[in-house]
């Protein structure tokens, strides 16, 4: 029969061991389950005898015993999916596994491999992009220019200032402000 202290053990050895997994067998669950009943059985024996105080320290200890086994659980289940999301093929593991968990494990497994197979397969399926290049849109208010001729900094009539552009220069300015440069010999279309 185990006892709260074995309990207790277990969880220990599982939070101190992050790389490993506690042998647990089948037969350790159904203990923990004889463990609850057996509580159980004295809770309602004190409560049929009126005694209230060792119905509460009972309710306490299948109440402690029940949060223990869920946080032994937690861990090992956490320890089950990050194996598997490693991918990681360990017999070791598998022999210290319940068969609950080794269902669980092969479960969790399957679907980290299907998952990564199918983001990877559609990496590298992808078909190739053609390169689209950018054509100037006539809507646009910008033109691309080739400065031929040093321009001075100067104010357009819409107050910003431009300038000063040095030859040889590519810029992006107003289709206004390029065609006044383009008439008056200072820029070319690039």
């Amino acid at each position: 029969m185990i006892t709260y202290s074995e309990f207790l053990r277990i969880r220990r050895q599982e939070q101190e061991d992050d790389k490993g997994i506690t042998k647990l067998t089948d037969q350790v669950l159904v203990d923990m389950q004889e463990y609850v009943a057996i509580n159980k059985n004295s809770l309602e024996e004190a409560k049929k005898m009126g005694d209230q105080l060792r119905a509460d320290e009972i309710s306490t200890q299948i109440k402690n015993a029940i949060n223990t086994i869920d946080q032994i659980i937690n861990i090992r289940m956490i320890k089950l999916a990050h194996i598997a999301i490693l991918g990681v093929k360990v017999d070791s593991i598998r022999q210290n596994l319940m068969s609950n968990e080794l269902i669980l494990f092969d479960r969790l497994s399957e679907l980290v491999n299907d998952h990564k197979k199918k983001m990877i397969d559609e990496i590298k399926n992808v078909e190739p992009k053609q390169l689209q290049r950018v054509e100037a849109d006539d809507k646009s208010d910008k033109a691309v220019i080739k400065i031929i001729a040093d321009v001075p900094k100067f104010i357009w009539r819409n107050d910003k200032s431009y300038g000063p552009f040095g030859f040889p220069n590519v810029i992006e300015i107003d289709k206004d402000v390029a065609d006044i440069l383009i008439k008056s010999g200072k820029a070319v279309d690039a």
